[in-house]
């Protein structure tokens, strides 16, 4: 990073990367759930869709974007001129399904790209990078400038063994350490509690690293009603314990 990016980071909001060993893990309605609670207490919150494969921040939305991520891959446009301002009170830069341009994008364009987010960043006190889940080279350019990536896992056997195996793929390959957990879809307290042991007994023990937990959702039935409905969990089922939950996940990034 550059002394330039070093002055940027010193006066900006918070960059945090949200990835996931696996897909099927809820990490794109919980990145948007996390994002409007902000919202609601005033913060200033900017979701980037990473996930150039499978980009859909905007549908989960209802939008439909003129311009996304691969514009300003291909170089015809800034990343400030793909900025969408969102009805619940949150902005997105929206990623494009089908795309996998960008591990394959030279190091000045990489650096371009990580420039221009760091200038935008000053503009807000939250940045959430949602990004492509496993071990790819996509998510390498994003965590090595996020303050922390949060790795979102379930209960289920391979998505814990998934969530080591991008740790463990940051630290070994890359010496990135700063991590933190969110589990996610848990029958119970009991149940995530257990999910989050079984991972930091592995990271504690393998790894030699501190995984704390940021907290944790449990499964509700509403959750995937709110995304059929193409409505945020947060703002349909409010008065509903899992609101509570996320809302205590994002109080905590």
């Amino acid at each position: 990073m550059s002394q330039n990016q070093l002055n940027l980071k010193q006066n900006r909001g918070k960059i945090i990367a949200i990835a996931s060993g696996k897909g099927g893990v809820g990490k794109t309605s919980l990145t948007l759930n996390m994002s409007r609670t902000l919202a609601k207490q005033g913060k200033k919150v900017l979701i980037l869709d990473g996930d150039l494969g499978l980009g859909n921040v905007d549908v989960q939305l209802g939008l439909t974007p003129s311009k996304d991520l691969s514009h300003v891959i291909a170089g015809s446009a800034k990343l400030q001129d793909v900025i969408m301002k969102t009805p619940l009170g949150f902005d997105i830069i929206p990623g494009r399904s089908g795309s996998d341009t960008l591990p394959f994008l030279t190091n000045i364009e990489r650096h371009n790209v990580v420039k221009e987010l760091l200038e935008i960043a000053q503009n807000y006190d939250y940045i959430l990078l949602d990004i492509a889940a496993g071990v790819g080279d996509e998510i390498l350019v994003f965590a090595r400038f996020a303050d922390y990536t949060a790795l979102i896992a379930t209960p289920d056997p391979s998505s814990i063994t998934d969530a080591y195996a991008v740790i463990k793929m940051l630290k070994l390959r890359h010496d990135i350490t700063n991590c933190k957990i969110i589990i996610n879809q848990a029958t119970s307290e009991v149940d995530a509690l257990r999910t989050y042991e079984k991972l930091k007994i592995a990271t504690d023990r393998f790894l030699q690293i501190d995984t704390p937990l940021v907290g944790y959702v449990t499964q509700d039935t509403n959750y995937m009603q709110a995304v059929r409905m193409q409505k945020l969990t947060v703002d349909a089922f409010a008065h509903l314990n899992i609101a509570r939950l996320i809302e205590n996940v994002a109080s905590k990034l």
